[in-house]
C-alpha cells in the first residue's frame, strides 16, 4: 500500500483529499483514483507526523497538519478556478476548518468527521504520563495503513482541533456533503449530524451508510459513495459560473 503524498493533474477541476488521523494517503487514495478517472486533477499530502511512527507524530501538532493542508489548497488554488476539499476523519475537521478560512472552496465533502470523540480530552492529562495508548483491534477485515497506537500529545492537539472547528462551523456557508457510517466504533457518530444541524451552507446533505464502519473510503458501500460524490461536484459546476 502506497501511502506516500500525490499530485494527478488532469482536468481543469481540482480536488484535495486529506487523510485521517495516524493514517496516510491509503485511506483516500482509492476516492482520489476514482475521481482522476472522472477527469479531475486531484492532490493529496501526506501530513506531518504521519508514515513515520507515533513518536514522530508526538513531535507534531494540529498547526502543522493544518498548514500543509492549507499550503496544498493553495497551490492548488493558483492553477484551478474551482477546487472542491474532502477529508475523512481528522482530515474531515481540516476540510471544514480549511473552508472557515478560504470561502472560496467550491464544496467539501466530510467522511465520518472526528469532530467528537469518546473522552478525547483524557489525552491531555495522559500524554505527559505515557506518550502512546494502544489502540483496540479493528472490527472489520479492511486493509489499512495506519499506526497501532495514539500518540498522545497529538491527540490531545486534536482535541483543541475540535474545539476550534465546533466554534467556526455556524461560519461555513459552502456546498457540503457529510458521510456518516452506522457502524462507526471510532467516533462519536452524533457528530456527523452536529455538523448538518450547525453550518450555514444552504446546500448540505448528511448520508447515513448502513454497511459502513468508520473508513468509509474504503469499506464495502465506496461505490455509492463515489457516486454520490460525483454527482455532488457536478451540481456544484453546473450552478455556479
Amino acid at each position: 500500500m502506497d501511502g506516500s503524498a500525490f499530485f494527478w493533474p488532469k482536468g481543469d477541476v481540482a480536488v484535495l483529499c486529506l487523510h485521517g488521523f495516524t493514517a496516510t494517503t491509503v485511506e483516500v487514495r482509492k476516492m482520489a483514483s476514482y475521481l482522476f478517472e472522472q477527469g479531475y486533477s486531484v492532490k493529496a499530502p501526506l501530513l506531518p507526523g504521519h508514515g513515520t511512527s507515533p513518536f514522530e507524530m508526538n513531535k507534531t501538532r494540529w498547526q502543522d497538519w493544518f498548514s500543509v493542508a492549507e499550503a496544498s489548497y493553495l497551490e492548488l488554488a493558483e492553477k484551478y478556478q474551482k477546487v472542491f476539499v474532502l477529508g475523512e476523519s481528522m482530515g474531515g475537521l481540516l476540510t471544514l476548518h480549511l473552508a472557515a478560512q478560504h470561502s472560496q472552496v467550491s464544496g467539501i465533502l466530510l467522511f465520518a468527521p472526528a469532530i467528537k470523540i469518546k473522552n478525547s480530552w483524557l489525552a491531555r492529562f495522559l500524554w505527559p504520563i505515557i506518550p502512546t495508548l494502544k489502540k483496540k483491534p479493528p472490527n472489520n477485515d479492511i486493509p489499512q495503513q495506519s499506526y497501532t497506537e495514539f500518540p498522545l500529545r497529538a491527540a490531545a492537539s486534536l482535541h483543541v482541533l475540535q474545539k476550534i472547528v465546533r466554534n467556526e462551523i455556524s461560519q461555513i456557508r459552502t456546498p457540503i456533503r457529510i458521510f456518516q457510517g452506522k457502524q462507526d466504533d471510532t467516533i462519536d457518530p452524533l457528530g456527523a449530524l452536529y455538523i448538518h444541524e450547525r453550518i450555514a451552507s444552504d446546500d448540505k446533505e448528511l448520508i447515513i451508510l448502513t454497511q459502513s464502519c468508520h473508513l468509509i473510503l474504503l469499506d464495502k458501500q465506496m461505490p455509492e459513495v463515489q457516486c454520490i460524490t460525483k454527482a455532488f461536484i457536478e451540481k456544484v459546476l453546473n450552478e455556479k459560473p
